[in-house]
C-alpha cells in the first residue's frame, strides 16, 4: 500500500519531470549515490548501464532511479556513497524451499530476495514466520484429475493412474481457490490433458497466477500453443524428444522405467540435436516467450568439472545437514552419494540440450530445486547461474534470467528491475558482475524491502 497522501496529477506529475523525488511526510528516503545500474530488460540484450546513478527509496519502494543529473536528491535523505559499485536487483529463485530461518539467511546472505516455495514430499513445509526472509511466493501443483500413484515393474510409486479427470467447472473452481489462498505459481502436472490446458491457462491469467508445465500426458508443443508459461527440468521440458512410443509410456510413469529410458535414449543418440523432433521443439522455444527452469543445480552442477562442494560456503556454517533429506549431496566431497548410472551417463546430453536451446534463442528463468539432490539455499541459485553461463548465456542474459525475464514471462512487474515505483530489494556489489557472474556473491550493500540488512549477521542466526 502507497504510504504517502494522494496528489493531484499535474502537480506530481511537474515534480517529477523537474526531478525531485516526492517522499511522505516522516520518513527519511534512503539513496544509493554513485553506482552503475545494471541494465537487466530484454532478456538481457539491452546494454544501457547508467553510470553515475541515484536510487531514491522511500519505504519499501523505489521512488526514482536514473542519471544523479537527472534526478534532486532530497535534503534529509540518508545517503549511501556506492561510487564504484554495481547496481543490480534482488536475485528470484523460482523453484525452493524456506524450512526454517537457517534457510532464510541463506538465502539473503547469497542476494536472493524472492523465492517461490515448493511444499512437498522432497522438501517438506515452508515456514512462513520466518523473518527476515526473501519475499515468500506460494506454488501448488495441479494434476488436472483425481490419481493415484502407482508401482511401476519394481520401481515403488513410480507412475500415476487416472481416476477421474476435471471438468472446466471443476477446473475454474479449484483455481479460483487457490487464488483466494495466495498461490500466485500454478505447476501444470503430469495428469494434465491437452483439452484442459486452456481452461487451466485461462484461469490462471484471469487471477494473475504464474503457469509453470512439468507434463506428461500433454505435450511441449500442446501446452505452449495453449499459453503455458514456463517449463521446468530439462529432463521434462525436453521429452518431446522421445519416439512417440516411448513417450506415450513416459507420460503416465515419468519417475519408473520410461523415465531411466529416456536418459538412456538421450545419452545413446548421438544425432540427437539434428533430429527432427529435436529441431522442432528447440524452433518452438524460440519462437515462443516461454521461459525454460533447468533446475540444473540439482542433478548436474555436481558433476562438473568446475563445481565447487556448497557445504565449503559460508551459508554451510548455519544449515543442519538433518534439514537436507533427499538424496543429500556428500559432505566432504560435494558429490552424490548413490547417483543413478543412467541419469549420470545423460549428463553431457542434458548439457547439450541447453546449449543448442540457448544458441537457437531460448529464454530462461531460474530455479534452484533447493533443497532436493542436496541443493542448498541460496548458495544452489548461484551454481545454477553458473550452469546457465556454461550454457552459452552472456553474463547480462544471466542476470536477467534471474531478475527482470519475471517481468517479461511472468508478468511479475513489482520487482526484477531497478527503476522507479517497483519493490526495493537491490544488491550494490563490488565488482562488475558482466565481466563475471560470480561477483554477484560480491555483495557489498543488501537491501531488503527497503531496509538494509547486516549481511554477516545472517551468519549468526540459525
Amino acid at each position: 500500500m502507497k504510504r504517502f497522501p494522494v496528489m493531484k496529477a499535474p502537480v506530481l506529475l511537474l515534480l517529477l519531470l523537474c526531478g525531485v523525488c516526492y517522499c511522505a511526510p516522516g520518513q527519511t528516503p534512503l539513496v544509493l549515490k554513485g553506482g552503475t545500474i545494471i541494465d537487466v530488460t530484454d532478456y538481457g540484450n539491452s546494454k544501457k548501464d547508467i553510470t553515475d546513478a541515484v536510487v531514491i527509496i522511500e519505504g519499501n519502494t523505489i521512488k526514482a532511479a536514473g542519471s544523479a543529473s537527472s534526478i534532486k536528491v532530497p535534503k534529509e535523505a540518508r545517503i549511501l556513497d556506492v561510487t564504484g559499485k554495481y547496481i543490480v536487483p534482488g536475485l528470484i529463485d523460482c523453484f525452493g524451499i524456506i524450512n526454517n530461518q537457517a534457510y532464510a539467511n541463506a538465502y539473503l546472505y547469497l542476494g536472493v530476495t524472492t523465492v517461490v516455495l515448493t511444499e512437498d514430499g522432497r522438501r517438506g513445509p515452508a515456514d512462513w514466520s520466518a523473518n527476515p526472509s526473501p519475499a515468500k511466493i506460494k506454488l501448488d501443483s495441479f494434476w488436472g484429475a483425481r490419481s493415484r500413484r502407482v508401482n511401476v515393474g519394481t520401481a515403488e510409486n513410480a507412475g500415476f493412474e487416472l481416476l477421474e479427470s476435471w471438468s472446466k467447472e471443476t477446473i475454474n473452481h479449484r483455481i479460483d481457490s487457490l487464488a483466494k489462498n495466495g498461490v500466485k505459481v500454478l505447476l501444470v502436472h503430469y495428469a494434465v490433458a491437452p483439452g484442459q490446458l486452456p481452461t487451466i491457462v485461462e484461469a490462471c491469467k484471469r487471477n494473475n497466477i504464474a503457469t509453470m508445465g512439468e507434463l506428461g500426458l500433454s505435450s511441449y508443443h500442446e501446452a505452449v500453443a495453449a499459453g503455458v508459461q514456463s517449463f521446468i527440468h530439462v529432463s521434462r521440458y525436453s521429452a518431446d524428444v522421445l519416439p512417440d512410443s516411448a513417450r506415450k509410456a513416459y507420460a503416465t510413469s515419468p519417475f519408473g522405467p520410461p523415465g531411466q529410458y529416456y536418459y538412456q535414449y538421450i545419452a545413446g543418440n548421438p544425432n540427437l540435436l539434428s533430429e527432427k523432433k529435436f529441431l522442432e521443439l528447440s524452433q518452438l522455444y524460440h519462437d515462443h516467450a516461454v521461459g525454460l527452469i533447468p533446475t540444473a543445480g540439482m542433478l548436474l552442477y555436481p558433476e562438473m568439472d568446475f563445481a565447487v562442494n556448497p557445504w565449503l560456503e559460508p551459508i554451510a556454517a548455519i544449515i543442519d545437514e538433518k534439514d537436507v533429506t533427499f538424496e543429500p549431496l556428500d559432505k566432504a566431497t560435494g558429490k552424490p552419494k548413490n547417483p543413478s548410472p543412467n541419469r549420470q551417463r545423460a549428463v553431457p546430453a542434458m548439457v547439450r540440450i541447453d546449449q543448442a536451446f540457448v544458441k537457437n534463442g531460448a529464454h530462461y528463468l531460474t530455479g534452484s530445486g533447493t533443497d532436493a539432490f542436496g541443493t542448498l539455499p541460496g548458495i544452489s541459485l548461484h551454481n545454477e547461474l553458473s550452469m546457465l553461463s556454461h550454457y552459452g548465456l552472456t553474463n547480462r542474459q544471466v542476470l536477467a534470467a534471474a531478475t527482470h525475464n519475471f517481468s517479461l514471462l511472468w508478468n511479475w512487474k513489482s520487482f526484477g528491475k531497478v527503476e522507479r515505483g517497483r519493490e526495493a530489494d537491490i544488491l550494490v556489489l563490488d565488482h562488475n558482475p558482466l565481466e563475471s557472474i560470480k561477483h554477484l556473491k560480491a555483495i557489498h550493500t543488501l537491501i531488503v524491502d527497503g531496509v538494509v540488512i547486516d549481511r554477516d549477521n545472517l551468519l549468526t542466526k540459525k
